[in-house]
């Protein structure tokens, strides 16, 4: 499996994986991470980076710093290879490891077929393998971060999402359990209490609608 140099409006153009079944490489939707503004001031975490869609464009936006973390080893490279690339690559630190709730050092890595858009800490059905990799707990993984963008294929319900210097949240759920969807819920519940403004609220219809945004009012 290679990468494939697509031209993106989002990116501006960057490496990705195509499937087999596919013409085209795969691109993220990445209309919630639209949604946000990002300033010359913020810190940004890109949680759950894959090839680093949301990170290109947070530092093409003029972020201040950007935070990626990838757990995938062979999806890591081609995220390395995308920033490596960039100008301004200097405002990035990039991580091969997991993000997890707890104080975990390292964690097994549930392998999916295909590209690894689907790879997850969380063992589910459809997993093909295992791997072992570092580990990051997530309020020190977003470093005094402004804004977190978070896609983790079900690891989010162990998050303690909202920290101290957030100023904006992305983030996806996913189908991941029973009581997956009223889990997402009081996530939601608890962001909003917390005084932030949805912007996109996922409405779970579908695959496609499973992502929302909210910033601090």
């Amino acid at each position: 499996m290679k990468p494939i140099y697509v031209k993106n409006g989002f990116t501006g153009g960057h490496f990705a994986f195509k499937t087999e079944k596919s013409d085209k490489p795969f691109v993220n939707n990445m209309r919630e991470c639209k949604s946000i503004k990002i300033l010359e001031t913020d810190i940004v975490a890109d949680i759950g980076a894959y090839v680093g869609e949301y990170s290109i464009y947070a530092l093409n936006c003029g972020a201040k710093k950007v935070l990626s973390y990838e757990p995938t080893p062979q999806t890591f490279d081609v995220l390395k290879m995308n920033i490596d690339s960039l100008e301004n690559k200097d405002k990035s630190k990039i991580y091969n490891a997991a993000v997890v709730g707890d104080d975990s050092e390292s964690i097994n890595l549930f392998i999916s077929k295909g590209i690894g858009v689907t790879n997850s800490i969380v063992k589910e059905r459809g997993k093909v393998g295992s791997i072992e990799i570092g580990a990051i707990k997530y309020e020190k993984a977003l470093q005094d971060a402004t804004i977190v963008k978070i896609d983790v294929e079900g690891a989010e319900y162990n998050f303690d999402i909202l920290q101290p210097n957030l100023r904006a949240i992305i983030l996806e759920f996913h189908p991941v359990g029973d009581n997956w969807k009223k889990r997402a819920i009081n996530i939601m519940n608890k962001i909003e209490a917390a005084g932030f403004e949805n912007v996109i609220r996922p409405t779970f219809k579908s695959g496609w609608n499973l992502t929302g945004s909210w910033i601090k009012k």
